[in-house]
C-alpha cells in the first residue's frame, strides 16, 4: 500500500523525499516511511505536511492499494 495523493504532491512538486523532511523537520526516511504506509504521522507532522502541501491530512495520507 502507499499514500497515493502525497507522492503525488511530492512528484508533482519535484521535490526529494530530503527536501519535503527538511521543510516539515523529520528525515528522509520518515517520509519514505510515510509514504510507503510503514509508519502513521504524528498529529504534529500531519499539520506540517497539510500545510506545506495545501491539503487535509485526511486526503493527503489515504492509503490507497498500490497496482
Amino acid at each position: 500500500m502507499k499514500r497515493q495523493m502525497l507522492l503525488s504532491k511530492i512528484q508533482q512538486k519535484q521535490l526529494t523525499y530530503t527536501e519535503v523532511g527538511k521543510a516539515v523537520g523529520v528525515s528522509r526516511q520518515m517520509i519514505s516511511y510515510i509514504v510507503n504506509c510503514r509508519c502513521n504521522p504524528s498529529w504534529k507532522l500531519q499539520r506540517r505536511l497539510e500545510q506545506f502541501f495545501g491539503i487535509p491530512a485526511s486526503e493527503l495520507l489515504a492509503e490507497s492499494e498500490q497496482r
